[in-house]
């Protein structure tokens, strides 16, 4: 029986990502809740109880808070957050995606570049894969929201859905997380309304995958929970 995990949550941007991660503050498990807010998205967070929400606009802030999780210094967590302190159970940065970005912006900025070249997408990749396995092997458990990237396999005919990294990244990533949950929004005839799914396990089109084993297949609902996720996975 394990007391965390870690996950990467993938989806289209609208799908609803940031309030389902969001609910990892109202369980037992994995609060109190940190959200990294790199998307400055956390509007979409309106349920209580809401996680303590620190904005992170530059790599450097990843980092620091990463330190402080690291100390662990709630002290200086919550003068962050503005609240009061907390010792955090689980932590969410939302999103990787956007936060790659920020890196490789700075990598080639630092270079003097206007034009990311083979070397500074390298240099991203084994950076950024060193702060994710960082926040993995945190004593909590650890959520990265990411975008998808649409790849057309030629041989199959079909589109592929793979996390929004660039492609050596995203291999790396997948190697390391225990859940990989992607997100999508459908619409249901049979209950006459639009359903939010999860799936769990991989398919030929989506990377999905549930090493815990103990998740259908495919998780349904108007609004989904992390709730039922958390006490399967580490019950």
């Amino acid at each position: 029986m394990s007391d965390k995990f870690n996950c990467l949550l993938v989806g289209e941007s609208g799908v609803g990502k940031t309030p389902f991660a969001a609910t990892l503050a109202a369980c037992e498990q994995t609060s109190p809740c940190l959200l990294l807010d790199v998307d400055m998205g956390s509007m979409s967070v309106v349920d209580n109880p809401r996680p303590a929400i620190i904005e992170v606009d530059s790599w450097s802030r990843a980092q620091e808070v990463y330190a402080l999780l690291k100390k662990p210094d709630w002290d200086k967590l919550a003068k962050l957050t503005g609240e009061e302190p907390k010792e955090f159970r689980s932590v969410v940065i939302d999103s990787g995606t956007e936060l790659e970005y920020k890196l490789r912006s700075m990598i080639v900025s630092e270079a003097g570049s206007e034009v990311p070249e083979q070397q500074h997408y390298l240099k991203t990749q084994e950076r950024f894969r060193r702060l994710y396995r960082s926040f993995r092997d945190l004593p909590m458990t650890f959520v990265m929201v990411a975008g998808v990237r649409e790849l057309k396999d030629d041989v199959a005919g079909i589109i592929r859905h793979f996390p929004a990294f660039q492609p050596a990244l995203t291999k790396d990533i997948i190697r390391m997380t225990d859940l990989i949950l992607f997100m999508d929004v459908k619409y249901d005839a049979t209950e006459k309304g639009w359903m939010r799914t999860l799936q769990t396990t991989l398919s030929q089109r989506v990377i999905a995958r549930d090493r815990s084993q103990k998740l259908e297949a495919i998780i349904r609902g108007e609004k989904l929970y992390f709730k039922g996720i958390v006490e399967k996975v580490l019950s």
